[in-house]
């Protein structure tokens, strides 16, 4: 891919946004216990910040991303010899039931809905028998006021930030429903829903339907 939207945020996206998504990964946790035998996927892996948490209790890791200099940012952080991975389209270039848990953070707002309903299935494809999908991402329900109408309120300039393209995006993922339409749509089952920051922000554990490829 020629043309990186996100070679300048990757340089200091650790320093800015690292902070707002390290209470998130918090709560990811509690939800699901990071098993020691487990192989992590992480789809949008970013500078590797997730991943190397999963890292450090033993877990094999693997990281995806579209962005050559997100995937330089996480070598870096996890090592030259880390298994990450670029992609460029919608299947992921990994193999069938290849790990226990997926990880999709705050990626499916941001990409037209199609994508994210095959994204969703592409990481279905990916689990190995009892494993699970974790997205942490926009809720669709009521905020709280006051801490869910000031959070929307700095997502939404920080959606406009990253282009009307993306922005676009997010108001439609939120408007149609946000994540449980996703999943219906996709074919997948919702086991689990966590909301946070004032009902701004979801977090969702997710599981193949029984017969589902």
């Amino acid at each position: 891919m020629s043309d990186d939207a996100y070679s300048g945020s990757a340089r200091v996206y650790d320093r800015f946004v690292e902070p707002m998504n390290a209470p998130l990964r918090r709560i990811a946790h509690r939800m699901c216990p990071p098993d020691p035998e487990w192989t992590v996927l992480d789809i949008g892996c970013g500078t590797g910040a997730a991943l190397a948490e999963y890292a450090d209790v033993g877990c094999v890791v693997i990281g995806v991303d579209t962005s050559p200099s997100m995937i330089a940012a996480a070598r870096e952080r996890l090592g030259a010899d880390a298994d990450l991975r670029l992609s460029d389209g919608a299947r992921l270039p990994v193999a069938d039931g290849c790990a226990d848990l997926v990880l999709i953070s705050l990626v499916l707002h941001s990409i037209p809905r199609e994508d994210a309903v095959a994204l969703l299935r592409e990481a279905a494809r990916a689990l190995a028998p009892g494993g699970r999908v974790l997205v942490t991402d926009f809720g669709s329900g009521r905020l709280r006021f006051p801490r869910g109408w000031w959070t929307r309120a700095v997502t939404a300039v920080a959606e406009l930030l990253a282009g009307r393209e993306h922005a676009a995006h997010a108001l439609a993922y939120v408007r149609q429903g946000g994540l449980p339409t996703l999943v219906a749509e996709a074919g997948l089952t919702m086991r689990m829903q966590q909301p946070t920051a004032g009902g701004n922000i979801t977090l969702a554990i997710i599981e193949a339907t029984d017969g589902a490829e």
